[in-house]
Protein backbone atom coordinates (compact mmCIF):
# COMPACT_ATOMS: atom_id res chain seq x y z
CA UNK A 1 0.00 0.00 0.00
CA UNK A 2 0.88 3.46 -0.41
CA UNK A 3 0.81 5.63 3.18
CA UNK A 4 -0.44 9.46 3.32
CA UNK A 5 2.24 9.83 5.04
CA UNK A 6 5.51 8.44 6.36
CA UNK A 7 7.27 10.27 9.42
CA UNK A 8 11.00 9.41 9.63
CA UNK A 9 12.41 9.17 13.15
CA UNK A 10 10.51 7.70 16.69
CA UNK A 11 11.57 10.17 19.33
CA UNK A 12 8.89 12.44 21.09
CA UNK A 13 8.22 14.85 17.79
CA UNK A 14 8.28 12.07 15.36
CA UNK A 15 5.94 10.04 17.73
CA UNK A 16 3.29 13.67 18.34
CA UNK A 17 3.58 13.93 14.64
CA UNK A 18 2.63 10.18 13.48
CA UNK A 19 -0.28 10.46 16.66
CA UNK A 20 -1.67 13.49 15.23
CA UNK A 21 -2.11 12.11 12.09
CA UNK A 22 -3.80 9.17 13.28
CA UNK A 23 -5.80 11.11 14.73
CA UNK A 24 -7.38 13.13 12.20
CA UNK A 25 -7.64 9.88 9.95
CA UNK A 26 -4.65 9.72 7.61
CA UNK A 27 -3.20 6.30 6.65
CA UNK A 28 0.48 7.42 8.33
CA UNK A 29 3.48 5.33 8.90
CA UNK A 30 6.49 5.75 11.09
CA UNK A 31 9.75 4.80 10.56
CA UNK A 32 12.99 4.11 12.93
CA UNK A 33 16.01 2.84 12.83
CA UNK A 34 16.32 1.59 16.57
CA UNK A 35 14.35 -1.14 17.89
CA UNK A 36 11.86 1.25 20.28
CA UNK A 37 10.49 4.49 20.14
CA UNK A 38 12.55 7.05 22.24
CA UNK A 39 16.03 5.89 22.03
CA UNK A 40 17.82 8.73 20.66
CA UNK A 41 17.76 12.45 21.91
CA UNK A 42 14.42 11.40 23.34
CA UNK A 43 15.03 9.16 26.48
CA UNK A 44 17.55 11.61 28.02
CA UNK A 45 16.41 14.75 29.13
CA UNK A 46 15.37 16.57 32.35
CA UNK A 47 11.69 15.33 31.65
CA UNK A 48 10.78 19.49 32.41
CA UNK A 49 7.59 20.74 30.72
CA UNK A 50 8.75 24.13 30.78
CA UNK A 51 6.88 27.22 31.06
CA UNK A 52 8.06 29.32 28.66
CA UNK A 53 9.53 32.36 29.98
CA UNK A 54 12.89 32.21 29.41
CA UNK A 55 12.72 31.55 25.17
CA UNK A 56 13.15 34.34 22.86
CA UNK A 57 10.21 36.41 22.37
CA UNK A 58 8.65 35.69 18.69
CA UNK A 59 10.53 32.82 18.53
CA UNK A 60 9.02 29.41 17.52
CA UNK A 61 10.77 28.34 20.47
CA UNK A 62 8.47 30.73 22.97
CA UNK A 63 4.96 30.33 20.48
CA UNK A 64 5.47 26.54 21.19
CA UNK A 65 6.47 26.09 24.56
CA UNK A 66 3.98 28.06 25.68
CA UNK A 67 1.34 26.12 23.91
CA UNK A 68 2.23 22.86 24.07
CA UNK A 69 2.59 23.49 28.27
CA UNK A 70 -0.94 24.72 27.87
CA UNK A 71 -1.78 21.18 25.92
CA UNK A 72 0.33 18.77 27.51
CA UNK A 73 -1.74 17.79 30.71
CA UNK A 74 -5.46 16.91 28.48
CA UNK A 75 -2.97 15.12 26.27
CA UNK A 76 -1.16 13.20 29.19
CA UNK A 77 -4.70 12.13 30.31
CA UNK A 78 -6.14 11.06 27.30
CA UNK A 79 -2.90 9.13 26.95
CA UNK A 80 -3.00 7.57 30.44
CA UNK A 81 0.98 9.40 31.19
CA UNK A 82 1.45 10.68 34.27
CA UNK A 83 2.39 14.47 34.99
CA UNK A 84 2.52 16.70 37.74
CA UNK A 85 2.28 20.44 37.81
CA UNK A 86 4.80 20.95 40.45
CA UNK A 87 6.42 24.67 39.45
CA UNK A 88 9.40 25.70 38.84
CA UNK A 89 11.86 28.61 40.59
CA UNK A 90 14.79 30.07 38.79
CA UNK A 91 16.31 31.16 42.05
CA UNK A 92 19.11 34.24 42.34
CA UNK A 93 20.68 36.37 45.06
CA UNK A 94 19.37 39.39 43.26
CA UNK A 95 16.13 40.65 41.85
CA UNK A 96 17.49 42.70 38.32
CA UNK A 97 17.71 39.45 36.14
CA UNK A 98 14.88 37.47 37.83
CA UNK A 99 12.63 40.97 36.74
CA UNK A 100 14.17 40.41 33.20
CA UNK A 101 12.97 36.83 32.92
CA UNK A 102 9.61 37.91 34.34
CA UNK A 103 8.83 40.57 31.84
CA UNK A 104 10.37 37.94 28.81
CA UNK A 105 7.81 35.67 30.53
CA UNK A 106 5.21 38.22 30.55
CA UNK A 107 5.91 38.92 26.81
CA UNK A 108 5.65 35.02 25.52
CA UNK A 109 2.15 34.66 26.99
CA UNK A 110 3.22 33.00 30.31
CA UNK A 111 0.56 32.44 32.93
CA UNK A 112 1.28 32.10 36.54
CA UNK A 113 4.26 33.90 36.86
CA UNK A 114 5.34 35.53 40.50
CA UNK A 115 8.59 37.04 41.88
CA UNK A 116 9.11 36.05 45.68
CA UNK A 117 11.02 37.40 48.17
CA UNK A 118 13.19 35.21 50.43
CA UNK A 119 11.17 34.46 52.99
CA UNK A 120 8.55 32.97 50.79
CA UNK A 121 11.32 31.15 49.00
CA UNK A 122 12.34 29.32 52.22
CA UNK A 123 8.89 28.20 52.38
CA UNK A 124 8.95 26.61 49.56
CA UNK A 125 12.52 24.83 49.32
CA UNK A 126 13.87 25.33 52.57
CA UNK A 127 17.11 23.39 51.73
CA UNK A 128 18.22 26.33 49.37
CA UNK A 129 21.43 27.92 49.89
CA UNK A 130 21.10 31.20 51.90
CA UNK A 131 22.70 32.89 49.51
CA UNK A 132 19.69 32.98 46.89
CA UNK A 133 17.18 35.21 48.13
CA UNK A 134 14.66 35.59 45.48
CA UNK A 135 12.96 33.72 42.58
CA UNK A 136 10.97 33.66 39.21
CA UNK A 137 8.57 31.08 40.46
CA UNK A 138 6.36 29.43 37.23
CA UNK A 139 3.48 27.82 38.77
CA UNK A 140 2.47 25.59 35.73
CA UNK A 141 5.84 24.14 34.82
CA UNK A 142 5.15 20.34 35.31
CA UNK A 143 7.27 17.09 35.06
CA UNK A 144 6.88 14.24 33.24
CA UNK A 145 9.23 11.36 31.57
CA UNK A 146 10.40 11.53 27.76
CA UNK A 147 10.16 8.41 27.26
CA UNK A 148 6.46 7.52 28.76
CA UNK A 149 5.05 10.44 26.59
CA UNK A 150 6.95 8.99 23.11
CA UNK A 151 5.56 5.13 23.82
CA UNK A 152 2.58 6.32 24.63
CA UNK A 153 1.83 8.49 21.43
CA UNK A 154 3.08 5.78 19.39
CA UNK A 155 1.26 2.73 20.96
CA UNK A 156 -2.36 4.86 20.77
CA UNK A 157 -1.33 5.37 17.24
CA UNK A 158 -0.70 1.73 16.76
CA UNK A 159 -3.92 1.16 18.05
CA UNK A 160 -5.50 3.22 16.07
CA UNK A 161 -4.51 1.91 12.34
CA UNK A 162 -1.50 3.74 12.51
CA UNK A 163 1.93 1.86 11.99
CA UNK A 164 5.77 1.84 13.27
CA UNK A 165 8.28 0.29 11.46
CA UNK A 166 11.11 -0.33 13.96
CA UNK A 167 14.47 -1.41 12.93
CA UNK A 168 13.92 0.64 9.70
CA UNK A 169 17.24 2.63 8.24
CA UNK A 170 16.29 4.88 5.27
CA UNK A 171 18.98 4.64 3.35
CA UNK A 172 17.53 4.69 0.49
CA UNK A 173 14.68 6.84 -1.31
CA UNK A 174 13.15 7.23 -5.01
CA UNK A 175 10.38 8.90 -6.11
CA UNK A 176 7.88 7.89 -9.00
CA UNK A 177 4.68 10.11 -9.78
CA UNK A 178 5.14 12.15 -6.58
CA UNK A 179 5.03 8.70 -3.85
CA UNK A 180 8.07 8.49 -2.27
CA UNK A 181 9.67 4.60 -1.83
CA UNK A 182 11.32 4.02 0.83
CA UNK A 183 14.01 1.63 2.02
CA UNK A 184 15.68 -0.07 4.17
CA UNK A 185 19.04 -1.57 4.45
CA UNK A 186 17.92 -5.47 4.61
CA UNK A 187 15.24 -4.68 1.58
CA UNK A 188 11.85 -3.89 3.02
CA UNK A 189 10.14 -1.07 1.13
CA UNK A 190 7.52 1.70 2.39
CA UNK A 191 5.95 3.80 -0.10
CA UNK A 192 4.23 7.37 0.58
CA UNK A 193 2.75 10.40 -0.53
CA UNK A 194 4.29 13.15 1.98
CA UNK A 195 7.61 12.80 3.61
CA UNK A 196 7.96 14.02 7.89
CA UNK A 197 11.66 14.40 8.43
CA UNK A 198 12.16 14.19 11.95
CA UNK A 199 14.88 12.03 12.35
CA UNK A 200 16.65 14.17 15.53
CA UNK A 201 20.49 13.72 15.62
CA UNK A 202 20.34 11.89 12.31
CA UNK A 203 18.25 14.30 10.22
CA UNK A 204 21.04 15.46 7.85
CA UNK A 205 21.81 11.56 7.19
CA UNK A 206 17.95 11.46 5.79
CA UNK A 207 17.97 14.63 4.25
CA UNK A 208 21.10 13.87 2.18
CA UNK A 209 19.27 10.64 1.26
CA UNK A 210 16.57 12.81 0.33
CA UNK A 211 18.30 15.31 -1.82
CA UNK A 212 16.72 18.04 0.47
CA UNK A 213 18.18 20.90 3.14
CA UNK A 214 21.76 20.32 4.82
CA UNK A 215 21.84 22.23 8.36
CA UNK A 216 24.74 23.16 10.58
CA UNK A 217 23.99 21.21 13.38
CA UNK A 218 25.82 21.22 16.81
CA UNK A 219 25.92 19.07 19.62
CA UNK A 220 25.44 19.82 23.03
CA UNK A 221 26.21 16.41 25.47
CA UNK A 222 24.58 17.60 29.03
CA UNK A 223 25.45 14.84 32.20
CA UNK A 224 23.25 14.15 34.83
CA UNK A 225 23.18 12.18 38.56
CA UNK A 226 19.97 10.41 39.76
CA UNK A 227 19.71 10.17 43.27
CA UNK A 228 18.12 7.16 45.43
CA UNK A 229 14.52 7.66 45.94
CA UNK A 230 15.78 8.02 50.13
CA UNK A 231 16.59 12.23 48.96
CA UNK A 232 12.82 12.87 48.01
CA UNK A 233 12.91 15.94 50.43
CA UNK A 234 15.51 17.84 48.47
CA UNK A 235 13.05 19.96 47.03
CA UNK A 236 8.96 19.36 45.58
CA UNK A 237 9.49 22.09 43.04
CA UNK A 238 11.83 22.29 39.36
CA UNK A 239 15.11 24.88 40.63
CA UNK A 240 16.86 25.95 38.34
CA UNK A 241 19.69 28.48 38.30
CA UNK A 242 19.65 32.30 35.98
CA UNK A 243 19.87 30.41 32.69
CA UNK A 244 23.19 31.76 30.08
CA UNK A 245 23.01 32.07 26.23
CA UNK A 246 23.65 28.29 26.20
CA UNK A 247 21.96 26.89 28.25
CA UNK A 248 18.89 26.81 31.30
CA UNK A 249 21.58 25.78 33.75
CA UNK A 250 22.37 22.73 36.27
CA UNK A 251 18.90 22.34 37.47
CA UNK A 252 17.85 20.28 40.71
CA UNK A 253 13.95 18.61 40.24
CA UNK A 254 11.95 15.40 41.30
CA UNK A 255 10.92 12.92 38.78
CA UNK A 256 7.55 11.74 38.40
CA UNK A 257 9.36 8.19 39.69
CA UNK A 258 10.31 9.90 43.25
CA UNK A 259 14.06 10.33 42.31
CA UNK A 260 16.28 13.58 42.65
CA UNK A 261 17.85 14.32 39.11
CA UNK A 262 20.49 17.16 39.03
CA UNK A 263 21.84 18.38 35.72
CA UNK A 264 22.69 19.44 32.73
CA UNK A 265 25.96 20.50 31.56
CA UNK A 266 26.63 21.60 28.32
CA UNK A 267 29.44 20.41 26.30
CA UNK A 268 29.83 21.27 22.61
CA UNK A 269 30.92 18.08 21.07
CA UNK A 270 31.90 17.13 17.01
CA UNK A 271 29.11 14.36 17.25
CA UNK A 272 26.30 12.67 18.96
CA UNK A 273 28.61 10.67 21.57
CA UNK A 274 26.58 10.10 24.79
CA UNK A 275 28.98 9.68 26.96
CA UNK A 276 29.77 10.81 30.88
CA UNK A 277 33.04 12.17 31.64
CA UNK A 278 34.58 12.87 35.34
CA UNK A 279 35.38 16.12 34.70
CA UNK A 280 31.93 16.44 33.26
CA UNK A 281 30.06 15.21 36.00
CA UNK A 282 32.46 17.24 38.44
CA UNK A 283 31.00 20.29 36.63
CA UNK A 284 27.53 19.11 37.15
CA UNK A 285 28.21 18.62 40.66
CA UNK A 286 30.16 21.94 41.40
CA UNK A 287 27.12 23.71 39.76
CA UNK A 288 24.48 22.30 41.91
CA UNK A 289 25.99 22.77 45.03
CA UNK A 290 25.87 26.37 44.66
CA UNK A 291 21.89 25.79 45.01
CA UNK A 292 21.76 23.06 47.15
CA UNK A 293 24.96 22.63 49.23
CA UNK A 294 24.23 19.45 51.23
CA UNK A 295 23.25 17.40 47.90
CA UNK A 296 24.23 13.87 48.87
CA UNK A 297 25.83 12.77 45.98
CA UNK A 298 26.73 9.36 47.59
CA UNK A 299 23.56 8.59 47.12
CA UNK A 300 23.60 8.53 42.75
CA UNK A 301 22.09 5.57 41.57
CA UNK A 302 23.47 6.45 38.17
CA UNK A 303 24.74 8.67 35.56
CA UNK A 304 23.84 9.32 32.36
CA UNK A 305 23.96 11.93 29.18
CA UNK A 306 22.15 12.96 26.73
CA UNK A 307 22.86 15.44 23.51
CA UNK A 308 20.92 18.04 22.29
CA UNK A 309 21.16 19.31 18.62
CA UNK A 310 20.77 22.95 17.69
CA UNK A 311 20.41 24.38 14.66
CA UNK A 312 20.70 28.46 15.22
CA UNK A 313 18.92 30.04 17.30
CA UNK A 314 15.93 28.32 16.90
CA UNK A 315 13.38 25.62 15.82
CA UNK A 316 13.74 24.95 11.79
CA UNK A 317 10.14 23.47 11.07
CA UNK A 318 9.65 24.29 7.34
CA UNK A 319 8.55 22.83 4.16
CA UNK A 320 11.78 21.96 2.39
CA UNK A 321 12.38 23.95 -0.42
CA UNK A 322 14.07 21.51 -2.43
CA UNK A 323 11.50 18.70 -2.63
CA UNK A 324 7.96 18.76 -2.53
CA UNK A 325 5.58 16.82 -0.19
CA UNK A 326 8.62 17.11 2.38
CA UNK A 327 8.89 18.47 5.78
CA UNK A 328 12.06 19.28 7.81
CA UNK A 329 12.58 19.21 11.50
CA UNK A 330 15.39 20.00 12.87
CA UNK A 331 17.00 21.51 15.88
CA UNK A 332 14.79 20.35 17.98
CA UNK A 333 16.39 21.15 21.36
CA UNK A 334 15.21 22.69 24.67
CA UNK A 335 12.21 23.41 24.77
CA UNK A 336 11.49 20.58 22.50
CA UNK A 337 9.45 18.08 25.16
CA UNK A 338 7.22 21.17 26.04
CA UNK A 339 6.51 21.99 22.63
CA UNK A 340 5.79 18.58 21.15
CA UNK A 341 2.31 18.51 21.20
CA UNK A 342 2.24 22.15 19.85
CA UNK A 343 4.87 21.19 16.77
CA UNK A 344 2.48 17.79 15.94
CA UNK A 345 -0.34 20.77 15.92
CA UNK A 346 1.69 23.22 13.92
CA UNK A 347 2.94 20.63 11.33
CA UNK A 348 -0.59 18.70 10.64
CA UNK A 349 -3.19 22.07 10.71
CA UNK A 350 -0.14 24.62 9.34
CA UNK A 351 2.31 23.19 6.98
CA UNK A 352 0.29 20.03 5.83
CA UNK A 353 -2.80 22.43 5.98
CA UNK A 354 -5.19 19.35 7.63
CA UNK A 355 -8.33 20.92 8.82
CA UNK A 356 -10.16 17.22 9.65
CA UNK A 357 -11.15 17.83 13.14
CA UNK A 358 -10.07 14.49 15.47
CA UNK A 359 -12.06 11.45 15.47
CA UNK A 360 -12.54 9.40 18.15
CA UNK A 361 -9.36 7.30 19.74
CA UNK A 362 -9.69 3.18 20.84
CA UNK A 363 -7.57 4.37 24.20
CA UNK A 364 -4.47 2.70 24.57
CA UNK A 365 -4.14 0.41 28.00
CA UNK A 366 -1.86 1.16 30.66
CA UNK A 367 0.28 -1.35 32.51
CA UNK A 368 -1.84 -2.71 35.54
CA UNK A 369 1.32 -1.91 38.25
CA UNK A 370 1.84 -3.33 41.77
CA UNK A 371 4.00 -0.70 42.93
CA UNK A 372 2.20 1.72 45.63
CA UNK A 373 -0.69 -0.63 46.01
CA UNK A 374 -2.26 -2.17 49.28
CA UNK A 375 -1.65 -5.87 50.27
CA UNK A 376 -5.58 -6.23 49.66
CA UNK A 377 -5.15 -4.32 45.90
CA UNK A 378 -2.41 -7.30 44.97
CA UNK A 379 -4.22 -9.85 46.27
CA UNK A 380 -6.85 -9.39 43.90
CA UNK A 381 -4.69 -8.72 40.84
CA UNK A 382 -2.86 -12.15 41.88
CA UNK A 383 -5.88 -14.10 41.86
CA UNK A 384 -6.35 -12.60 38.19
CA UNK A 385 -2.80 -13.21 37.68
CA UNK A 386 -0.93 -15.46 39.60
CA UNK A 387 2.27 -13.55 37.85
CA UNK A 388 1.61 -10.80 39.95
CA UNK A 389 2.49 -12.78 42.53
CA UNK A 390 5.84 -13.17 41.10
CA UNK A 391 8.63 -10.56 42.03
CA UNK A 392 11.09 -9.76 39.01
CA UNK A 393 12.29 -6.46 40.25
CA UNK A 394 12.59 -5.77 44.20
CA UNK A 395 14.10 -1.92 44.03
CA UNK A 396 10.79 -0.74 42.03
CA UNK A 397 8.83 -3.43 42.74
CA UNK A 398 7.46 -4.97 39.48
CA UNK A 399 6.05 -8.24 38.99
CA UNK A 400 6.62 -10.92 36.29
CA UNK A 401 2.90 -10.12 35.20
CA UNK A 402 3.98 -6.92 34.35
CA UNK A 403 7.08 -7.55 32.11
CA UNK A 404 5.00 -9.93 30.07
CA UNK A 405 1.95 -6.94 30.00
CA UNK A 406 4.97 -4.94 28.35
CA UNK A 407 6.24 -7.52 25.62
CA UNK A 408 2.88 -7.87 24.40
CA UNK A 409 2.52 -4.21 24.33
CA UNK A 410 1.26 -2.28 21.08
CA UNK A 411 5.11 -1.76 19.63
CA UNK A 412 6.10 -5.46 20.85
CA UNK A 413 9.59 -4.70 22.60
CA UNK A 414 12.09 -7.38 23.01
CA UNK A 415 15.38 -5.58 24.44
CA UNK A 416 16.27 -5.08 28.11
CA UNK A 417 16.36 -1.41 27.87
CA UNK A 418 12.33 -1.27 26.14
CA UNK A 419 11.51 -3.23 29.06
CA UNK A 420 12.97 -0.60 31.42
CA UNK A 421 11.39 2.19 29.82
CA UNK A 422 7.88 0.46 30.08
CA UNK A 423 8.15 -0.93 33.53
CA UNK A 424 10.98 0.19 35.38
CA UNK A 425 12.38 -3.19 35.95
CA UNK A 426 16.52 -2.13 36.67
CA UNK A 427 16.01 1.55 37.53
CA UNK A 428 15.82 0.98 41.40
CA UNK A 429 19.06 1.17 43.23
CA UNK A 430 20.36 -2.30 41.97
CA UNK A 431 20.18 -0.87 38.65
CA UNK A 432 19.79 -4.55 37.54
CA UNK A 433 21.86 -6.32 39.41
CA UNK A 434 19.24 -8.12 40.87
CA UNK A 435 16.25 -8.51 37.95
CA UNK A 436 18.49 -8.40 34.92
CA UNK A 437 18.38 -12.11 34.76
CA UNK A 438 14.81 -13.00 35.14
CA UNK A 439 14.31 -9.86 32.45
CA UNK A 440 16.71 -11.82 30.09
CA UNK A 441 14.86 -15.00 30.57
CA UNK A 442 11.30 -13.75 30.09
CA UNK A 443 12.49 -11.89 26.96
CA UNK A 444 13.56 -14.83 25.19
CA UNK A 445 10.74 -16.99 26.56
CA UNK A 446 7.88 -14.81 25.60
CA UNK A 447 9.09 -14.16 22.37
CA UNK A 448 10.68 -17.45 21.58
CA UNK A 449 13.94 -16.71 20.83
CA UNK A 450 17.59 -17.93 22.13
CA UNK A 451 18.60 -16.14 25.06
CA UNK A 452 21.89 -15.42 23.50
CA UNK A 453 20.29 -13.15 21.06
CA UNK A 454 18.54 -10.98 23.56
CA UNK A 455 19.69 -7.54 23.51
CA UNK A 456 20.01 -4.32 25.83
CA UNK A 457 19.02 -1.84 23.76
CA UNK A 458 20.22 -2.34 19.43
CA UNK A 459 22.17 -4.81 17.88
CA UNK A 460 25.51 -5.57 19.15
CA UNK A 461 24.49 -4.67 22.90
CA UNK A 462 23.89 -8.43 23.48
CA UNK A 463 24.13 -9.67 27.20
CA UNK A 464 25.80 -13.11 26.42
CA UNK A 465 27.81 -14.30 24.24
CA UNK A 466 28.23 -18.00 22.95
CA UNK A 467 25.54 -21.03 23.43
CA UNK A 468 24.44 -20.76 27.00
CA UNK A 469 20.97 -23.13 27.35
CA UNK A 470 20.14 -22.31 30.60
CA UNK A 471 21.13 -19.03 33.04
CA UNK A 472 21.77 -20.14 36.44
CA UNK A 473 19.13 -18.75 39.48
CA UNK A 474 16.03 -19.28 40.78
CA UNK A 475 14.17 -15.84 39.59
Amino acid sequence: MTYDYAVIGGGVIGSAIFNKLVRVGKSCVMLEKNNDVSVGVSKANSGIVHAGFDAPQNSLKAKLNVLGNKMMPKLCEELKVRYKEIGALVVADNNAEIKKLYENGLANGVSGLEIIDNEKLRLLVPKLSNKMTCALYAKNSGIILPYELTIALAEEGVINGGVVELEFEVVKVTRKNNTFSLFSEDGKQVNANYVINASGMYFNNVSKILNAEIYKIIYRKGEYFLLDKCETNLTKHTIFPLPSKISKGVLVTPTIDGNILIGPNSIQKEDYNPETSMVGLKEVKNNAIKNFPNIAFNKNIRNFAGVRTIIGDDFVIEKSKLQTNLINIAGICSPGLSASPAIAEMVVRDLLEIKTPERTMIPRKKIETINNKSLEEVNKLIKKDSNYGVIVCRCEQVSLAEIIQALNSPLKPRSIDAIKRRTRAGMGRCQGSYCLNSVLKTIAIEKNIPIETVTKENKGSEIIIGNIKEIGGDN
